[in-house]
This record gives C-alpha cells, sequence and structure tokens, in this order.
C-alpha cells in the first residue's frame, strides 16, 4: 500500500548541490576581487572651469557717479562728494529733500560694484516760513 499515511512512497532524487553549498558558492563569488560592489566606482573626468574675476577701479567707479549725478536734472550735486574705496561707493553731503536723497542712492548703488554703499547724506530741508 502506497498511501498517505504509510510512510512509503516513491523516492525523490536531489538534483544539483545542496543548499548550504549553493549559499556558499554564491557568497565567494561576490567575495572575488573582480566584483563591481567591491570595486570603488571610477572618478569621471571633469570639465574643467576657469574663474576670473576683474573689479573695476577705483577711481573709474568714482567718475561715473559723479557724472551721474551731474547729469540728472533732479539732483544739485554741487554739495555732493562721492569716494570709493574697494568698490564701495561712499556718499556725503547735502541734499534738499527725501526725494533727492532716494535718487542719489540710487544712482550710487547702481555704479557700486560691490553689495556695500555707505550713505553720509543729510537732508537740508527748507521750511517756507524760513525757520
Amino acid at each position: 500500500m502506497t498511501g498517505r499515511g504509510s510512510g512509503v512512497g516513491p523516492k525523490r532524487q536531489r538534483i544539483g548541490l545542496p543548499p548550504a553549498a549553493t549559499l556558499g558558492v554564491a557568497l565567494a563569488a561576490m567575495a572575488t576581487p573582480g566584483h563591481a560592489a567591491d570595486r570603488p566606482p571610477e572618478p569621471k573626468p571633469l570639465a574643467e572651469v576657469i574663474v576670473s574675476a576683474s573689479r573695476q577701479n577705483d577711481a573709474v567707479i568714482t567718475a561715473r557717479v559723479e557724472r551721474a549725478l551731474a547729469d540728472d536734472p533732479y539732483i544739485y550735486g554741487e554739495h555732493i562728494t562721492v569716494s570709493t574705496s574697494n568698490g564701495v561707493v561712499t556718499c556725503e553731503g547735502i541734499v534738499g529733500d527725501v526725494f533727492e536723497l532716494f535718487r542719489v542712492l540710487r544712482l550710487c548703488r547702481k555704479f557700486s560694484t560691490g553689495k556695500r554703499m555707505i550713505n553720509g547724506l543729510e537732508i537740508n530741508a527748507v521750511l517756507p516760513d524760513g525757520g
């Protein structure tokens, strides 16, 4: 009787290696020096980058700001002194009102090469009653 509970049945044949041997062969294959996971990736050549920076001469910046102030019909530039040091424009002097102050500052920022501009301007408000 070859039923289910008898314990006697057709013999099964094993094909291939036992599971432990298969696992050992797979691990040995991964540990070989030629495996891609063990080697770091080869660096790709980068394109050459050349950075050059030049800054305008301080005298050139000062001349441009003074020319812009002289050419502006809304600014009386005779009482304004402009100087430049390391690309930082400094404006000093007296302006007539807030409108003129903001206009001078806008022109100075336009020509300053750095992110900084020093304001030394004062507003000389002329009151209508003379006081």
